[in-house]
């Protein structure tokens, strides 16, 4: 719902609907990748057909989270995590489809995310976590903000703001399981180094996709008509591999850090 909606800001409620006949869907059409393959993939009412996006979305988003629960157990510290995941992924799949990041979704998952870090870390009874996780994501941001300036076209302002939110997690992550404070700028410094390789890496692979085999792989706007746009001008959405390299960060810190 969040991935369908957020974009052209339709408003949300308790029902999911059809995208193509817009009908309310009963609580048995919309049980978790069940409804999807009992269904066939086809609407019960209109026989159009769903895209697969849908289970796949619900597969991730439970498969993360059996993860962060295998990685962290059932303990105060999964509460931000699981905040993280689901806003991540709807806001990954949301720049995969439209090359942005609406801060109707951003905005809420920023003020949920701090008021799931507060109450984990006053939980755990570690209140400097908050102020840890604070400077994560105070520093994620200036840092992208300065290359958002240098380079507008190259890092667009919705990774900005996205940055602020990975570098609380990554902050709350850091704070929460070292005594030193230098690992909040190591695992920010590391996660953002993880999102530039995949970017780089999965950025190439799309526009070589695109040369080769036509552009309906995450079509790119900068193209013209129905030309791919130039090998080294691709566009590209940087979000998605930002929101992946901090998941790893997060739970698999030990591994990132060396520890």
């Amino acid at each position: 719902m969040l991935v369908d909606r957020m974009p052209d800001a339709t408003a949300l409620s308790w029902r999911s609907r059809c995208p193509h006949c817009s009908h309310r869907l009963s609580l048995v059409d919309t049980i978790p990748l069940i409804s999807w393959f009992a269904r066939r993939g086809e609407c019960r009412h209109c026989s159009a057909r769903i895209t697969a996006a849908y289970p796949l979305v619900e597969a991730v988003t439970a498969g993360l989270l059996v993860l962060a629960v295998w990685q962290v157990g059932v303990t105060w510290r999964l509460l931000p995590i699981a905040v993280l995941i689901v806003a991540l992924v709807a806001l990954s799949v949301i720049d995969l489809y439209v090359y942005r990041l609406p801060d109707r979704l951003m905005f809420p998952s920023i003020v949920l995310s701090l008021v799931a870090i507060v109450v984990a870390s006053m939980a755990i009874g570690y209140p400097e976590a908050i102020w840890r996780s604070l400077a994560g994501g105070i520093g994620y941001f200036v840092f992208l903000l300065i290359a958002h300036l240098i380079s507008p076209r190259g890092m667009g302002f919705g990774d900005v703001k996205l940055a602020l939110l990975l570098g609380l997690h990554l902050g709350f992550t850091a704070g929460s399981r070292y005594e030193e404070w230098s690992t909040v700028s190591r695992l920010v410094f590391y996660a953002l180094f993880m999102g530039c390789v995949l970017g780089v890496v999965v950025g190439l692979s799309v526009a070589l996709v695109r040369r080769f085999a036509g552009r309906d792989l995450v079509p790119d706007p900068e193209a013209e008509g129905d030309q791919p746009a130039k090998l080294l001008q691709n566009s590209f959405p940087f979000g998605p591999a930002l929101a992946a390299a901090t998941l790893i960060a997060v739970l698999f810190s030990d591994a990132v850090l060396g520890v």
